[in-house]
């Protein structure tokens, strides 16, 4: 792995383990009940820790905006990380920028951050292993990525799509998304992407504030998170995966849900149906 690949494999590999840290940490805080005064507001001590991951999570989309091919030598890649680190915001870092001890919590990990990649570039470790390939789409990528999504697939830009619209375009059917993922499995549906040949996939996002990612399939994971209902494909646009926020999960695309129904022989019995009607069916 040349020099400039490991810095930026080191600053990534950075913001997801002390986010990571600094999430547990915070999730304990809260398990032990010491967290939030009687007034709502944060704690001293939670102000000292959870800004840590929420800046973290705003630097890491940042870094992962350009690749080690944009650079041409190690200084020029350690200085775009370091303005990343100094400079990137989201919208959880900036409604917690009013607030001094938020402030400068976030400054303190930032400035934690910079003297790690300081320190890392003057003798760069040769143990460095890759990680996936992820990739933060610019504004413009995920503005074209949008519209060919509407025109294939009569998808709109942060809204719902079927089943909690009515409208249901051809070869496309939903699940309940629990049994999906027991019963089927992400690993499976890699396994059926990869005999397609499919090595990359976008990934969008409903929030307008949520990173969009092209991102290596084996890291692929069509989930409801954070980050909001999502939506899956790669650049043939001949198949489609929605997870929304009913605990669905939409199959599009006339060979992936041919294949899916293959190892899926109860699918008949997981379509999707919403809290009220699975309550009274029992599933």
């Amino acid at each position: 792995m040349e020099d400039i690949e490991k810095i930026h494999t080191l600053a990534r590999k950075y913001c997801m383990v002390k986010s990571a840290y600094w999430g547990r940490k915070y999730s304990k805080l809260i398990e032990e009940g010491t967290s939030r005064l009687d007034s709502g507001d944060y704690t001293l001590e939670e102000k000292k820790l959870f800004p840590r991951y929420i800046v973290l999570n705003a630097i890491l989309p940042e870094i992962e905006r350009f690749v080690p091919n944009d650079f041409s030598n190690k200084d020029k890649v350690k200085n775009s990380i370091l303005h990343v680190i100094q400079n990137a915001q989201n919208r959880f870092t900036e409604i917690n920028n009013d607030d001094a001890t938020c402030q400068e919590t976030m400054d303190e990990e930032r400035q934690a951050f910079y003297d790690f990649i300081e320190k890392k570039c003057m003798e760069i470790p040769q143990s460095v292993r890759p990680i996936s390939y992820r990739r933060t789409l610019s504004s413009q990528e995920s503005k074209m990525l949008w519209i060919e999504l509407k025109k294939k697939w009569s998808i709109d830009i942060n809204d719902y799509w079927y089943p909690l619209i009515s409208y249901k375009p051809n070869d496309t059917e939903a699940f309940m998304d629990d049994y999906f993922y027991s019963e089927v499995g992400i690993d499976h549906l890699i396994k059926i992407l990869k005999k397609r040949n499919v090595q990359r996939v976008f990934e969008l996002r409903e929030g307008s504030m949520s990173p969009e990612y092209e991102i290596d399939l084996e890291s692929f994971n069509s989930a409801y998170n954070i980050n909001g209902e999502g939506f899956w494909f790669s650049s043939d646009l001949d198949w489609v995966i929605y997870a929304s926020h009913e605990n669905s999960i939409t199959i599009a695309g006339a060979w992936l849900l041919a294949e899916i129904k293959k190892v899926w022989s109860n699918w008949e019995e997981r379509t999707w149906l919403d809290w009220k009607e699975r309550l009274e069916r029992g599933l």
